[in-house]
């Protein structure tokens, strides 16, 4: 129960963030968030190497905000989207795969009236968050290979990449399919 009040709080202080439009309030957010880093002992320098991975998805916003709208709503979206993404990377660093599917268990209870299989949605998240690690380290290796022989990366030739990537989601998909069947997940 701890993992679903936490869960939904996270849910709901994310949300909030985006309908705050004081600065001064955004300032006390992001303290806050600080005084959460500190509380659980997230390393600064870590927090900070994900929102420079975050930065070009925010730049591409505050482009597209000034266009639409003026810069100074293109900069508290800004602001507002490197508070978000700090308070879900501290999320996700505090919480397990299996702590995070054991949640969305328990938040989908209700599909129980309906005979949904709670273990099974279960599994998958798991499966399905698991999975996310390895493709990011599949996408890579990719890359890389085509760097290697010269390939740039182009439109058309992210066909080939992504037609590779494919192959290996299958090929992993079919292992985990092996490995459930093996260990006797759903027989009755």
């Amino acid at each position: 129960m701890k993992n679903v009040i936490l869960f939904l709080g996270f849910v709901l202080y994310a949300t909030l963030i985006f309908f705050i439009n004081d600065y001064i309030l955004l300032w006390m957010v992001l303290l806050m968030n600080i005084f959460t880093m500190i509380i659980v002992k997230v390393k600064f320098s870590e927090v900070i190497e994900n929102i420079i991975k975050i930065v070009p998805f925010i730049l591409v916003t505050v482009i597209i905000n000034c266009i639409l709208a003026n810069y100074e709503y293109a900069f508290l979206i800004a602001i507002k989207l490197v508070l978000v993404c700090q308070i879900t990377f501290l999320y996700a660093k505090t919480t397990t795969v299996r702590g995070i599917a054991n949640t969305i268990k328990m938040l989908c209870t209700p599909l129980k009236l309906v005979k949904v299989n709670l273990d099974e949605i279960e599994l998958l998240v798991c499966i399905s968050l698991s999975m996310l690690p390895i493709l990011k380290e599949e996408y890579r290796q990719l890359k890389e290979a085509c760097w290697a022989k010269g390939m740039d990366l182009t439109i058309k030739n992210m066909k080939i990449i992504l037609t590779k990537l494919m192959l290996s989601i299958m090929k992993r998909v079919n292992e985990i399919e092996e490995s459930i069947i093996e260990k006797g997940y759903g027989e009755t």
